[in-house]
């Protein structure tokens, strides 16, 4: 089986089709990334300057809404809804950046760990938001039914531990890419 050490893989010339497939496929990802964020803001921009489109995205999320709820206690679920959607847009703004790191070649610079700790932090933060602010804007929502009929549902679905071990994931990435760009620092002053 062949393995590689660190140092052999930085010393590994550029052209090998591993490095080829590697900045092809990073190239692709950043540009990936990138657009899902554009998507995202636009679609963002719509609910909320679309006249209804901000009620009707709201209400098609909660089940249980028998009055509608006042345009201020829309606006509030409509501004805590958006808690988790701005955390993954600054998440993939971020996996963009470290695709293109890749994609240049840059792969054993040290903003890599940086970029891998911020990913996992804001994945982790964004599955964690969406669950808490998912409750918020179903109590939101639902303020105006009548007494009895108010409803408060804390749920994790499979969607947010998948996230959140992503999010550990990227975070253990980043310490395992320090610890290597150390032992590559450690072994280059040795010779």
């Amino acid at each position: 089986m062949n393995s590689l050490s660190l140092s052999d893989m930085a010393q590994a010339p550029a052209d090998t089709s591993r490095h080829r497939r590697l900045t092809r496929l990073s190239g692709f990802a950043s540009w990936a990334s990138f657009a899902s964020t554009a998507l995202i803001v636009v679609a963002t921009a719509y609910i909320w300057l679309v006249e209804g489109a901000l009620s009707d995205w709201l209400a098609k999320s909660v089940e249980g809404i028998i009055v509608t709820p006042s345009p201020a206690m829309v606006g509030a679920a409509g501004a805590v809804a958006m808690a988790p959607i701005v955390l993954l847009v600054a998440m993939l703004v971020e996996l963009g950046r470290l695709f293109r790191l890749f994609a240049d070649g840059r792969v054993f610079n040290p903003a890599v760990p940086r970029r891998l700790g911020r990913v996992g932090w804001l994945a982790f933060s964004s599955c964690a938001a969406t669950v808490v602010c998912k409750t918020v804007v179903i109590l939101l929502m639902t303020s105006a039914n009548p007494p009895g009929h108010h409803i408060l549902s804390i749920g994790v679905d499979s969607q947010a531990l998948a996230g959140l071990m992503f999010g550990f994931l990227f975070l253990v990435f980043s310490l395992v890419m320090q610890e290597a760009l150390g032992l590559a620092e450690e072994n280059r002053s040795f010779v």
